[in-house]
C-alpha cells in the first residue's frame, strides 16, 4: 500500500502534540512536502539488535486518524529511502546500487543504527559487498558520513556504544577509546577518529529510541532542508533538548518530593518511587514520563492533539513497576540494574 504526502501530513497533524508541532510549523511542513524536496535517507545497521527500527516500524500502525499505514510507506514515499535492510524489497547488488546512487546524488541524510566495531579491522561487522569487496560498517559510516548533510545516530548503541560496548564506569562525557570485545565506538566517535567533521550529528538515544523521537527529528530536518526552520538545539551529548531536556525523576508522577508517594522497599509496590531499588531516573534526561509509549500524548498538550479517548498512552517503564534503566544516557548499560 502506498501512502501519500497528504497522509503523512495527516499523521503529523494528528500527532502534533507528540511531535511538538504548532499550526505554523504544520503549514511549513505541508509546504516542504509539496516542494518535492524530501531528503534522501541511507539507513545503515551496525552492532546492535535493530530494535530501533522495530520500534519505528510500529509507529504508524498505531497512528490515529490515518488508516492502516506503516513506516515503510512513509520512508519509501515521503523521505526517499535509498537503503534500509529491514524494509527494502531489493537485496544484494541491487540494494547496494541504490545506496551508492544515493551517495553519488549527494544531499542525503545518513541514519546509523548500532555501534561501530573497530577491532579486527572492523570486520566483526560487515554490511555489504561492493565490486566483490566486503565492506565493514566502519568503512561505510566514514564513506557515507563524509558527504552527508546530517548524520542521525538512532538508539543507544549508535549514540554512545550501548550494550555492545559494555564499559563501566565511563568518563564525564564521551570516552575516547573503543571498548568491548569488538572495539565499539559510537558513530560520533568513529567519524571523529576517521577525520570526518563536516556533517551535523544528532544523537537519538534510547533502548530502543522512542519512535516519536525519530519522527520528530525527521520532521525537523525536512523543515530545515526546506529553509523553514533552523537546526534544533542540542545538549552536550548532541541530543535534542526538546526531547531530552527534562529529568525523568523530576517529572515522574512517583517522585516523593512533588507527589504524595513514598519510596518502595520491594518490587511490585504500585505507585511508589523506585529510586531505592535502583531506578536511574534521577540521572536520566528524556520526556518518557510525559510521552509514554504506544500512542502516548504529552498531557500538557492534549488540547493540540486528537481526542485523548482515541490516542492514549499504554505505559512507560516506571508506570509498569519497572525501573528506569537510563537507556538514553551515555553510560548505559553500565553497572547493576537493580540496587
Amino acid at each position: 500500500m502506498r501512502i501519500t504526502r497528504r497522509s503523512f501530513l495527516k499523521y503529523c497533524t494528528a500527532s502534533a502534540a507528540a511531535l511538538g508541532l504548532n499550526p505554523v510549523m504544520l503549514q511549513q511542513l505541508e509546504a516542504a512536502l509539496a516542494s518535492d524536496g524530501a531528503p534522501t535517507v541511507i539507513w545503515l545497521h551496525g552492532s546492535g539488535c535493530q530494535g530501533d527500527s522495530v520500534s519505528f516500524l510500529n509507529l504508524f500502525l498505531d497512528a490515529p486518524a490515518v488508516g492502516h499505514v506503516d513506516t515503510k510507506d512513509v520512508l519509501l514515499n515521503n523521505i526517499n529511502l535509498a537503503y534500509h535492510t529491514v524494509v527494502m524489497a531489493s537485496a544484494g547488488d541491487t540494494a547496494v546500487t541504490m545506496a551508492l546512487q544515493g551517495k553519488r546524488k549527494g544531499g542525503y541524510v545518513l541514519v546509523c543504527e548500532g555501534g561501530v566495531a573497530t577491532a579486527f579491522g572492523g570486520k566483526a561487522c560487515r554490511v555489504m559487498t561492493i565490486g566483490g569487496v566486503e565492506k565493514t560498517y566502519q568503512e561505510m559510516v566514514l564513506e557515507l558520513g563524509a558527504n552527508a548533510l546530517a548524520v542521525l545516530s538512532v538508539g543507544a548503541c549508535a549514540s554512545f556504544g550501548g550494550i555492545p560496548r559494555s564499559i563501566y564506569p565511563l568518563p564525564p562525557l564521551l570516552p575516547s577509546e573503543p571498548s568491548g570485545p569488538t572495539g565499539i565506538l559510537s558513530v560520533e566517535e568513529a567519524l571523529a577518529a576517521g577525520g570526518v567533521t563536516g556533517p551535523v550529528i544528532i544523537n537519538i538515544p534510547g533502548c530502543p529510541a522512542h519512535p516519536d523521537w525519530v519522527a520528530w527529528v525527521v520532521v525537523q530536518l525536512i523543515l530545515v532542508l526546506a529553509g523553514q526552520a533552523t537546526l534544533p538545539e542540542l545538549d552536550a551529548y548532541k541530543r535534542p533538548t526538546a526531547l531530552y531536556g527534562g529529568n525523568v525523576h523530576e517529572n515522574c508522577p512517583r517522585n516523593p518530593n512533588y507527589h504524595p508517594t513514598v519510596k518502595a522497599t520491594t518490587f511490585g509496590e504500585d505507585g511508589k518511587c523506585l529510586e531505592d531499588l535502583g531506578c536511574r531516573g534521577p540521572g536520566a534526561y528524556a520526556d518518557c514520563p510525559f510521552r509514554g509509549w504506544n500512542k502516548g500524548p504529552i498531557p500538557q498538550l492534549e488540547d493540540l492533539s486528537v481526542d485523548p479517548a482515541n490516542y492514549t498512552r499504554a505505559n512507560w517503564c516506571v508506570d509498569s513497576n519497572g525501573l528506569c534503566f537510563g537507556c538514553v544516557e551515555h553510560d548505559f548499560p553500565g553497572g547493576d540494574f537493580y540496587a
